[in-house]
C-alpha cells in the first residue's frame, strides 16, 4: 500500500488545469462567534458575546473552491438573489467576492428572492444556533406573499420558462470547453430533470455529490459519491438497516446505471463499478477532529481526478488521502497540491 501511495503522489501533478464545471446549489456560511458569560433573564438562553463574524462559501461555491485550490480551473454556474431596486443583492455580491477570492469567476443566475445563506452562532467550538435565510426556488416576491396568506409557505415551486432558458443557454458554451461537470446538489433549486438531461447529453463525465429526493435525476451519470446514509435513501431502504458499502454501491449501479463511490467515515470508502469492481479504501485520517466539508473535497478531488484521465480506483484513493487530511482539522478546511504529494509520500 505504500508503494501504491508513492505512486499515486507523482499522479497529483496532473489535477492541475482540468477544466471542471461545478453546477448547483451555492449558498453563503455566515459565522457570528463570541463567548458566553451568562443567561439571559428574558428567557433560558444564553448570551453570546459577538466577538467577530465572517462568511465563507458554501454549498457549490465551496466544492468550486475545492477544485481551484487543489489547482484545477473552475467553472460555477448556480442561483443567487435577484437584484432589489435599491441596487445589487448583498449576500449574492457576498458570495461573488468570495469565490473571485479562490479565482473563480461565478456565473450567478439571479432567479431567487434571496441568496441562500446560513448563519451559525457558535461559542467557542460550540454551535449553538444555526438561522437558514432562504424562500422556496423558483418563487417570486409576490408568491412567496400569496404562499404565506394560502398557509403553504414552503411549497417548492418550479423555476419560470425564462430562467430555464437562460440556463440552458449559460451552460451551453461551458459544457463544450470543460474537462468534467460535477453536480452539487443541496436541493435549492438549480437541479432539476432538464437540467440533469443537458449535463448528460454534453458526453462529458458527470459526477454528482446526490441528494436523495433527487435520484431518479441522477440515472446514466458517470459517478454518484453518496455517503452511507444518502446511499440507503437513494435506495428507499430503512434507515436502521446498516449495509455494507458494497453493498450499497451494487445496488446503486444496478439500480441508476452509474458506478458508485461510497463514503463510511471512519470505515473509509467502497468504490463500486457497473462491471462489478469493487475497491475497498480504508481511512487515510490518523485522527478524525471534524468531517465538516469533508464530502466537498470528496467530490472535488475525484472530479479532478476523473478529468485528468485517472482510472477510476486510482481517482478514489485521491480522494480518499484529500478526505484524510480535511478531517484532521476543525472546520471547513482546503487541501492543496502539495499537501496532497507530501500525504501520499510519507
Amino acid at each position: 500500500m505504500a508503494g501504491n501511495d508513492k505512486a499515486m503522489a507523482g499522479k497529483v501533478a496532473l489535477l492541475g488545469g482540468v477544466k471542471v464545471l461545478v453546477v448547483g446549489d451555492a449558498m453563503l456560511d455566515h459565522y457570528i462567534v463570541g463567548s458566553v458569560e451568562r443567561i439571559s433573564p428574558e428567557a433560558p438562553v444564553p448570551i453570546v458575546r459577538v466577538e467577530h463574524e465572517f462568511d465563507r462559501v458554501g454549498g457549490a461555491a465551496n466544492v468550486a473552491a475545492n477544485v481551484a485550490t487543489l489547482g484545477g480551473a473552475a467553472e460555477l454556474v448556480c442561483l443567487a438573489g435577484r437584484d432589489h431596486s435599491e441596487g445589487r443583492e448583498l449576500y449574492a455580491e457576498h458570495l461573488r467576492q468570495k469565490c473571485e477570492s479562490f479565482g473563480i469567476n461565478p456565473s450567478l443566475l439571479r432567479f431567487l428572492p434571496c441568496t441562500v445563506r446560513k448563519s451559525r452562532v457558535m461559542a467557542g467550538r460550540q454551535q449553538l444556533l444555526r438561522i437558514d435565510r432562504e424562500q422556496p426556488f423558483g418563487r417570486t416576491d409576490e408568491e412567496h406573499e400569496e404562499a404565506l396568506r394560502m398557509g403553504a409557505p414552503w411549497e417548492a415551486l418550479p423555476l419560470p420558462q425564462t430562467a430555464l432558458a437562460e440556463r440552458q443557454n449559460v451552460l451551453a458554451p461551458m459544457l463544450k470547453k470543460c474537462d468534467v461537470v460535477l453536480v452539487s446538489d443541496y436541493a435549492k433549486g438549480m437541479i432539476d430533470a432538464d437540467v440533469m438531461k443537458q449535463l448528460v447529453g454534453s458526453g462529458k463525465p458527470v459526477i454528482v455529490d446526490p441528494r436523495p429526493q433527487h435520484a431518479d435525476m441522477y440515472r446514466n451519470v458517470t459517478l454518484v459519491t453518496p455517503n452511507r446514509k444518502e446511499a440507503t435513501e437513494m435506495l428507499g431502504l430503512d434507515s436502521r438497516r446498516n449495509l455494507p458499502g458494497r453493498d450499497l454501491g451494487r445496488r446503486i449501479c444496478e439500480k441508476f446505471n452509474c458506478d458508485a463511490l461510497v463514503t463510511l467515515g471512519a470505515e473509509g470508502m467502497c468504490l463500486v463499478t457497473r462491471r462489478d469492481e469493487i475497491v475497498e479504501i480504508p481511512t487515510a485520517a490518523q485522527e478524525v477532529f471534524d468531517v465538516t466539508g469533508a464530502g466537498d473535497t470528496v467530490a472535488a478531488t475525484i472530479a479532478l481526478a476523473i478529468g485528468a484521465g485517472l482510472s477510476l480506483p486510482d481517482s478514489a484513493r485521491l480522494a480518499n488521502a484529500a478526505a484524510g487530511l480535511v478531517v484532521a482539522h476543525i472546520g471547513t478546511a482546503f487541501v492543496r497540491p502539495e499537501e496532497l504529494r507530501e500525504a501520499l509520500s510519507r
